[in-house]
């Protein structure tokens, strides 16, 4: 009905049929619901005719039921402040923003589920209509809604855009920010030294911190050994090793240290959590740098410490086709749960006297 309202389609008067009623029903419930139907005062029609049932006898019984408009149907559907809202919607929208008429006829059905945003929604929709590419980042449009309003509506908002950008989206982005020429955030790189001396020598000046991942990729450095990790915690405890710089890998690492091409000269170690994703993440780092080696990551640690796993989840968009051996027999251990063994869980001092001996 909202679709043909929005099309300026005809629909009514509209008949809608009522079918048969089946002799294993209720007839008491019947009853009751055809005698309420008659005694209603809803701006309907209703046509009746006699059935005669062996179950029964005659019963007079509804065929259809006919509105002469969709005023009419929204009033006995108990909607009619909604339709109200849904034409406001749709006038504000064709007055400022015009472009979205194609959405606004097919989607019409579903501007009642945005109403109570559909202002902002609009107010977005007209300003990247008059700035096809903001480059800014979204909490600087100048719009009248709450700066974190377009993250929280990206969903809609992308439907909305591509009809108000058109061909002036960025067809290959993956993010929502990319594809409407937004800016965001670069991704940064965490990192610690785990050895004084070492950042001495690079006259790096602090012990901890996090640099964008092109800064840390352009870096002409030549370190010995590069430890990731994944849990802040375990990143933040970890001992002093000679000639060693731990990154918190925090779920990125896989997509954020390929570029890296100063890593290809070091050695490197991965400890992630023990679980499909962990072990998605090590096949993926191993497919760029094939000589990286886990930690605390194989069937020997998963049988040691397997009784403080937890259940798990699984994550079916990881691959393993670089795992090792005994890799991908502790992964298939914990598959059978699912499990997951974080890598926090275990004890500081084997967790300390591992990574020791990963550098030996």
């Amino acid at each position: 009905m909202l679709r043909a309202e929005a099309a300026g389609e005809k629909l009514f008067p509209l008949r809608i049929p009522f079918r048969q009623p089946r002799t294993t029903a209720d007839f008491a419930v019947l009853r009751r619901e055809i005698e309420a139907l008659a005694a209603a005062s809803y701006k309907w029609r209703i046509d009746w005719k006699e059935i005669g049932t062996r179950k029964w006898g005659h019963q007079r019984w509804p065929v259809r039921v006919e509105f002469d408009s969709i005023e009419d149907l929204a009033e006995a559907l108990g909607r009619s402040s909604e339709l109200k809202a849904f034409r406001a919607a749709l006038q504000e929208a064709r007055e400022k923003c015009p472009v979205l008429e194609p959405w606004l006829c097919s989607g019409a059905h579903r501007i009642v589920d945005h109403l109570p945003s559909w202002h902002g929604l609009v107010a977005v929709c007209a300003y990247f209509h008059a700035h096809p590419q903001p480059r800014c980042y979204p909490r600087q449009i100048p719009i009248p809604v709450g700066t974190k309003f377009i993250e929280e509506h990206t969903a809609i908002l992308r439907e909305l855009l591509d009809v108000v950008v058109g061909q002036g989206v960025h067809e290959a982005a993956v993010t929502f920010a990319e594809r409407f020429h937004l800016l965001v955030e670069p991704p940064r790189v965490r990192f610690r030294f785990l050895d004084p001396e070492l950042r001495s020598r690079l006259g790096w000046p602090v012990t901890d911190c996090s640099i964008p991942s092109s800064t840390f990729s352009c870096l002409v450095w030549n370190i010995p050994r590069v430890l990731i990790v994944e849990n802040r915690d375990v990143f933040l405890c970890l001992p002093t090793v000679p000639g060693t710089l731990a990154v918190f890998g925090s779920g990125k690492a896989a997509s954020l240290l390929p570029g890296c091409n100063w890593l290809r000269s070091s050695e490197i170690v991965y400890w992630g959590d023990c679980d499909e994703a962990g072990y998605g993440i090590l096949s993926n780092l191993r497919s760029s740098f094939p000589h990286l080696r886990s930690l605390l990551m194989d069937h020997a640690a998963w049988c040691c410490w397997k009784h403080l796993a937890v259940p798990g989840k699984r994550d079916f968009t990881a691959r393993f086709s670089h795992l090792t051996a005994p890799e991908q027999a502790a992964l298939e251990a914990i598959l059978s749960g699912p499990w997951m063994l974080e890598q926090e869980r275990i004890p500081t001092e084997d967790a300390d006297r591992a990574v020791m001996m990963a550098f030996v």
